[in-house]
């Protein structure tokens, strides 16, 4: 665990975080969990051996705990323990230690959402209202849920909605979708396209979009097919992206 580096740290292993951990070890994130509940944390490795997750047990807003996960070497820190005031200590904690890292927290109560966020987490997330929504979509749209359901389920192809950062110099930059040829050697299907500079979605975009340098490819893809930042394996060789 000393030689981490660009892993995810998870605060608590319980009812959300668990699911979190689960979500890293399903895509090859390394992960580091901290629990004060030993047994869990125990049972929590079983299942998911042998993937790249570590188990610290003890408080994890215990600093001497997140320094020995590697939050200064980590590159996303997860705050996800039940109560509130734990999870801002967390994140001012991590936001001192790691300045680039990002952090998202769960946040039960919507009124302390600004109080992480003035804290430095990067994102926060309400159980609850995940969940109204996720009651809302089943009663409106049953088939998309458990569309998406089965993908997440899908241990053998895990298929997954990936993120590719195309940098400065790449093959790609300026190239059309169609040039570009991604469908062709990656089966990975571009979903949308984000502009670096106007932080704009194009949603669906045509054969005809251009890939500017600095902008995001959003691809549904598995773990193998989707083009990995920097570079991808487009059939015929490595292309730098």
């Amino acid at each position: 665990m000393a030689k981490l580096e660009g892993h995810v740290v998870v605060c608590g292993a319980g009812s959300t975080g668990r699911h979190v951990v689960r979500e890293m070890a399903a895509t090859n994130t390394p992960v580091v969990a901290i629990d004060s509940d030993a047994p869990r944390l125990e049972s929590l490795i079983a299942e998911l051996t042998p993937a790249q997750v570590y188990a610290i047990p003890g408080d994890a807003t215990d600093d001497e705990l997140l320094e020995q996960a590697g939050v200064r070497r980590a590159k996303g820190v997860v705050a996800a323990l039940p109560d509130d005031k734990d999870n801002l200590f967390i994140v001012v904690s991590a936001r001192d230690m790691n300045p680039g890292v990002r952090i998202v927290a769960r946040c039960h109560d919507l009124r302390v959402a600004d109080k992480l966020r003035k804290a430095g987490a990067n994102a926060m997330v309400s159980p609850n209202t995940i969940g109204g929504m996720r009651m809302a979509s089943e009663m409106l749209r049953p088939n998309v849920v458990e569309f998406l359901d089965q993908m997440l389920r899908d241990r053998e192809r895990n298929l997954r909605v990936e993120e590719v950062v195309v940098p400065e110099g790449s093959a790609l930059t300026g190239k059309t979708l169609r040039d570009a040829r991604l469908r062709d050697h990656t089966e990975a299907l571009v979903l949308a396209l984000r502009d670096s500079a106007s932080r704009m979605f194009t949603y669906n975009p045509g054969p005809d979009a251009r890939i500017p340098a600095g902008s995001i490819l959003v691809v549904l893809g598995t773990q193998d097919q989707s083009p990995q930042p920097y570079q991808g394996n487009l059939g015929d060789g490595i292309i730098r992206f």
